[in-house]
């Protein structure tokens, strides 16, 4: 195949891996399969127009892109994935859409197995329009994770940022009132979190991945939690694995939501990336509307 390379230079796996090394594994590992390779490596602010210059190309078949989650909704947000497949390098710091694919956590070796992948229909959400490919948040979630933004521009490393940001959080305890509109009625809802995941998630230890990528399911998960000692035993408990069957968790499925809520604008992550929008949120299901380049199931990790 003809494929467009394009990897995040500021993704997280470049605090540990030798960056040039890495590109030239992933591209030797590609080639060696046959595949003609095209490369560019940018940086966060040329990521964008870098993806969507490449989503217009006509001469190429699929396009893989290195980076976290959020450098992959970027491609997606592109139009990558919609009449060539999408292939995923996990670069980033959880690479959680890498997990939902089997792919192993090393890049080198990701591209190895993608080298023989083939193209597969998945699931996307989107939110008053805009999609998403893994799960969408409200409530304290964003919240931290803008603060952990903001740290990390201050020059503070990542990890020690979204600990601050999450014992500030934790401090102040956010709570946010919304009601959703679900087919069997109206549920309104005082919380600290609420995620809507695009299709279920195991039950496992975090980090999370999910059961499947085409049940053209959404699952909401409120944390019925109105202290912070509630919220403390339910973080415990997702912890352990456990999180499915707590009392602290309400948990709906459906195809479609509105979320309302009294204010007029909601803060709200999606993969990871936090964005303001107007309310009501709309969240849909697009069944398989995400072509991607799948690992074929006897070489997942």
């Amino acid at each position: 195949m003809r494929l467009a390379l394009v990897i995040n230079r500021s993704a997280g796996s470049f605090r540990t891996l030798p960056m040039d090394g890495t590109v030239a594994a992933v591209v030797a590992a590609l080639a060696e399969a046959g595949h003609v390779v095209r490369t560019e490596v940018v940086g966060r602010r040329e990521l964008a127009r870098t993806l969507s210059s490449v989503a217009a190309q006509d001469d190429l078949d699929a396009v893989v892109v290195g980076g976290g989650d959020g450098t992959i909704l970027t491609a997606i947000l592109a139009g990558i994935g919609r009449s060539r497949p999408l292939g995923i390098l996990p670069m980033g710091t959880l690479n959680l859409f890498a997990r939902d694919l089997g792919l192993p956590p090393d890049p080198v070796e990701a591209a190895r197995i993608l080298a023989g992948a083939e193209a597969a229909e998945i699931d996307l959400a989107e939110v008053n329009g805009l999609p998403f490919a893994i799960w969408a948040s409200m409530g304290m979630h964003p919240w931290i994770v803008r603060r952990r933004d903001h740290l990390q521009r201050d020059g503070m490393r990542k990890s020690r940022a979204m600990l601050l940001a999450a014992l500030r959080a934790f401090r102040r305890y956010p709570m946010i009132d919304v009601t959703l509109s679900l087919p069997e009625g109206a549920v309104s809802v005082s919380t600290p979190m609420l995620f809507i995941t695009n299709n279920p998630w195991r039950e496992e230890r975090p980090p999370l991945s999910r059961e499947a990528l085409d049940t053209g399911k959404l699952v909401i998960h409120v944390a019925a939690c109105r202290n912070r000692l509630s919220l403390l035993w339910l973080m415990l408990e997702a912890l352990f694995g456990h999180w499915r069957e707590s009392r602290r968790l309400r948990t709906y499925t459906t195809e479609e939501v509105r979320v309302t809520s009294p204010k007029r604008r909601m803060m709200v992550s999606l993969d990871g990336e936090v964005t303001v929008m107007n309310a009501p949120l709309i969240f849909r299901t697009r069944p398989r509307a995400l072509l991607v380049l799948m690992p074929k199931p006897d070489e997942t990790s």
